[in-house]
């Protein structure tokens, strides 16, 4: 059953039909929500019976179709400023998932980091071993040397 939000006010004021007050009144016994905003206006109703009606001044009509033409703006203008706010927040959007997602997760920053350490014990272990075969090696010319002297 669909809500009775916009009834209730014709329900307070006994503006339904006896049919629309049944089914009104069958859904406000299951829906909390609903009873919730009837209440709500009937607090507001014993709140405005007190005061005295009222007509409104000269013009009044007038000036609030005035006022609702001027506040109505053009379609492509409306389009526009959509538009615009829906860059501006995917544009807003981007940069803080820029800013609080890193690039690369810490976990894969931290194997980064472990494997260059091992590349470089590689390369130390390459230059200590071949230390060892250059030092063979001035042996070797030295005693060349010492060979080729009378």
């Amino acid at each position: 059953m669909a809500h009775v939000v916009h009834r209730l006010q014709a329900l307070l004021s006994g503006g339904l039909s006896p049919a629309e007050r049944e089914e009104a009144d069958a859904h406000l016994r299951g829906c909390a929500q609903c009873r919730e905003e009837r209440d709500l206006l009937a607090a507001a109703q014993t709140v405005m019976a007190p005061l005295p009606g009222r007509e409104p001044r000269v013009g009044f009509a007038a000036m609030v179709a005035v006022n609702a033409r001027d506040q109505r703006s053009a379609p492509f203008l409306r389009w526009l400023r959509w538009s615009f706010g829906g860059v501006a927040a995917v544009a807003v959007a981007a940069v803080a998932a820029g800013l609080l997602v890193p690039a690369t997760p810490p976990s894969q920053r931290g194997d980064e980091v472990r494997i260059a350490q091992r590349l470089e014990l590689f390369e130390d272990l390459a230059v200590v071993q071949h230390r060892e075969a250059l030092e063979d090696l001035e042996v070797v010319a030295v005693l060349h040397m010492l060979e080729a002297r009378p």
